[in-house]
């Protein structure tokens, strides 16, 4: 059975939200938390007159793009190590 660590409660643009996350993902989630926060700050400082929901989705939109980019970078870094590998595999079979 999981145990639930200790409640983290926060509030973003307006929202309320409470997570009890399990401990091995609290560090995660807290760090999420304040990763959208402090975005979310940036984004109303360098445009205040933007609303809180256009905010919110220039938040996910900036947020989703760079997931998007690392799991191409990672795609990418996972095909040149297969690659690599493969060429390597194939070298010693040569010498064989």
């Amino acid at each position: 059975m999981t145990e639930l660590g200790q409640v983290a409660d926060c509030e973003i643009l307006g929202c309320q939200i409470k997570l009890r996350p399990n401990e091995s993902e609290r560090v995660v989630a807290l760090a999420v938390i304040e990763l959208v926060k402090r975005e979310v700050a940036e984004l109303q400082r360098a445009r205040p007159t933007l609303s809180e929901t256009d905010v919110a989705v220039l938040v996910a939109l900036k947020v989703a793009t760079d997931k998007v980019k690392l799991e191409l970078e990672f795609k990418e870094s996972v095909l040149k190590l297969e690659s690599s590998l493969e060429l390597a595999a194939n070298r010693l079979k040569a010498r064989s």
